[in-house]
């Protein structure tokens, strides 16, 4: 029996064959590489149009969380959230840039766990070897060492942020060796929180326990020499008619003796009440007479802007990064010199402040505040990153 005849338009011959099988083979390669040409740009406009992952690494940082650095993670988290960004934790998941804040260990391997992963790293410099003098026991002696170790740290960053002209021209001296960009970004204050409030002036006294009128200067930091508190405490010595509130809390493994001493010996008009929640700190501020800081040395001094932002009238030592920034008689009341004699100008300038005889700056202070304000932190936290040219990276 004969097959019967087949029109050729519809002759097929079986896939097995050998050009068959190629001519499959080099379709699929073509389709595949033209979806990959069609799909990249698609995935790179998503990656374009997706908030940044910014790693603000927990870790050691955790030790620093009643600490000024600790507010200025804070401050950076809500400035990232402001620019629409995203704050991711873990270094374990997908991030597209890192803010390292900390001089702790774990700081140089987070630096090189991001380099491996070729996601850039932003370094602040909220340390300098000045600052660093006059905190803990022993910390004189192994300054210059500390200086060595936060330089390396600084120098593990593809840029560095710093939060003052005056911290920026203490780290491009050459013992830093930094080659990086240094930019310039304040810590800021939130002015939104930390405003005026007439009516806390009552409920501060209330908590502790004076009459409507009492007066009450406060202060706020970690209890160490270079935060001022020995001659904070020699001023509530010689001012017994005013109340001294210093909040703040130190390991007391951390306190040197004469810190120790000095607490101990506080006459009955100082407070020391630790670490307290914001809402208690606020109306502290809002509530003090003055506002007592008699630090040695700063990058910026987040607290003193917390103040200036509540309308809180600042008394300061004259130290250079506030010279220029919050000069005397215009933002703050200014105090020079050192000992006995400097004891005895702060209780001048505190009496004369309580008693009405100086003019009022807080307006003056409130505009220094709202000049740093979180939402300007922000706006400059994204220049940064356009000028580093940081972006989302598409995995």
């Amino acid at each position: 029996m004969t097959a019967p005849d087949v029109p050729m338009s519809f002759r097929t011959r079986l896939p097995g064959t050998l050009p068959d099988r190629l001519s499959i083979r080099a379709r699929g390669l073509a389709d595949a590489a033209l979806r990959t040409v069609r799909g990249r740009p698609t995935r790179e406009r998503a990656a374009a149009n997706r908030p940044l992952r910014v790693l603000i690494p927990r870790g050691l940082a955790r030790l620093a969380t009643q600490s000024g650095i600790g507010e200025a993670i804070r401050h950076q988290e809500h400035a990232v959230r402001a620019l629409g960004h995203q704050v991711v934790t873990s270094p374990w998941g997908p991030f597209d840039v890192v803010h390292l804040n900390t001089p702790f260990p774990d700081t140089p391997l987070l630096a090189r766990w991001a380099r491996l992963r070729r996601r850039p790293v932003l370094v602040w410099a909220h340390s300098t070897e000045e600052d660093f003098r006059d905190s803990f026991t022993g910390a004189n002696r192994i300054a210059p060492l500390f200086r060595r170790w936060i330089a390396w740290i600084y120098r593990m960053g593809d840029a560095v942020v710093t939060p003052t002209d005056y911290a920026r021209s203490l780290i491009v001296r050459p013992q830093y060796g930094l080659r990086r960009n240094i930019h310039v970004l304040s810590n800021g204050v939130d002015t939104t929180v930390f405003r005026p409030d007439p009516a806390a002036r009552g409920p501060l006294r209330e908590d502790l326990g004076l009459a409507p009128e009492a007066p009450v200067v406060m202060s706020v930091g970690i209890q160490m020499v270079r935060k001022g508190i020995l001659d904070w405490v020699e001023v509530a010595r010689r001012m017994p008619e005013v109340t001294f509130v210093w909040y703040g809390h130190t390991d007391p493994r951390m306190i040197t003796r004469d810190v120790e001493a000095a607490i101990s010996s506080a006459p009955e008009n100082c407070r020391f009440p630790g670490y307290v929640a914001p809402a208690v700190l606020r109306r502290a501020y809002t509530g003090a007479d003055a506002f007592c800081f008699l630090s040695k040395e700063e990058t910026e001094g987040i607290v003193l802007l917390e103040a200036l932002a509540c309308g809180t009238p600042a008394v300061v030592r004259d130290i250079p990064i506030y010279r220029d920034w919050l000069p005397d008689g215009v933002v703050t009341r200014m105090v020079r010199g050192t000992g006995d004699a400097f004891v005895a100008d702060v209780v001048t300038r505190l009496r004369d402040l309580l008693d009405g005889r100086l003019a009022d700056l807080t307006p003056q202070g409130r505009a220094a505040a709202e000049a740093v304000d979180l939402r300007r932190v922000a706006e400059r936290l994204g220049e940064i990153y356009r000028t580093e040219g940081i972006r989302t990276i598409g995995r």
